[in-house]
């Protein structure tokens, strides 16, 4: 069983809640002008509108289940796996059932296959751009977490479809020790010694530094893993100079595609981009009923 169906689901449910499809005048229009069509079945078909990379092969498999549940079962064939390319006028999969249902269903889906590809996209070309200037150890491209509420699990498995990385899933999945802990901790060396007394022993302790002084001072604190929060790429050749051997490099802050090139240095370890899914573009998708 593909474990993110229940958060795609959940978030199929709140869409039609938010459209109170139990009064939804223009699909029971419908309806009616379909009351001779032998049990009123029809196909429809999803199409993409724009290029783009396809994220939404789980949120068809929780349409079928909400769908059936709901007692307004629709069929879905695919033509596309998770990680395809798009292109305009790609045939990405089929609906048939009640026609009333296609239409209930049809705005929920696409605005969440469309956000979810969009991520999917964004990161896709990120990696694809870290991967060619053809460093020996490429940073690897990871998300943030600045998701919107209830969209986590879906923007970290779109993430993944793109190439990319997750960063710790949520407060508990990681020790990041940023400027403000550092402020209420009097320092970078306190900081990081108050943090090694209360974390669990699997957990990395990364701190932020905002400049080459607070580096030195968190490698010498003995940091596993350091964030140079909006250095430069000159800063950042800086820092990788006084890298030791057994720390992990992250940069963030800033970063997006039109200046990822220039972060592509040998020794940085992690490129994070909160726009991946802060300032996402949709992938443009549309559903067309079949003339038959």
């Amino acid at each position: 069983m593909n474990t993110l169906i229940p958060a795609w689901k959940k978030l199929i449910l709140t869409g039609l809640s938010e459209d109170a499809i139990a009064f939804d005048w223009t699909a029971r229009a419908a309806k009616l002008a379909r009351k001779d069509t032998p049990n009123d079945i029809a196909t429809a078909s999803l199409i993409a509108k724009s290029d783009g990379i396809w994220a939404g092969e789980t949120g068809l498999r929780a349409l079928e289940l909400v769908s059936a549940e709901m007692g307004m079962p629709l069929h879905v064939t695919s033509f596309a796996k998770d990680g395809d390319a798009l292109t305009p006028k790609k045939k990405i999969c089929e609906w048939r059932g009640d026609a009333s249902s296609i239409l209930v269903f049809e705005r929920t889906l696409i605005n969440l296959a469309g956000y979810a590809s969009g991520i999917a996209t964004q990161t896709h070309e990120l990696v694809s751009l870290s991967r060619s200037k053809g460093l020996k150890h490429p940073p690897r491209i990871t998300g943030t977490r600045k998701t919107l509420p209830g969209y986590k699990d879906l923007s970290i498995q779109s993430t993944l479809i793109g190439g990319g990385y997750p960063h710790r899933y949520n407060l508990s999945g990681g020790l990041l020790v940023k400027e403000n802990h550092v402020a209420a901790a009097g320092g970078i060396a306190a900081a990081i010694a108050n943090a090694r007394t209360t974390a669990p022993h699997l957990l990395k302790i990364e701190i932020e530094v905002r400049n080459l002084i607070e580096l030195k001072e968190a490698i010498a604190g003995g940091a596993e893993v350091i964030l140079l929060d909006n250095f430069t790429p000159e800063h950042v050749r800086e820092a990788v100079k006084l890298k030791p051997a057994n720390v992990v490099y992250e940069v963030s802050g800033g970063i997006r595609r039109e200046n990822l090139e220039s972060y592509l240095i040998e020794g940085l370890d992690v490129i994070s981009v909160g726009g991946i899914t802060h300032s996402v573009k949709s992938v443009d998708l549309s559903l067309l009923f079949s003339n038959t």
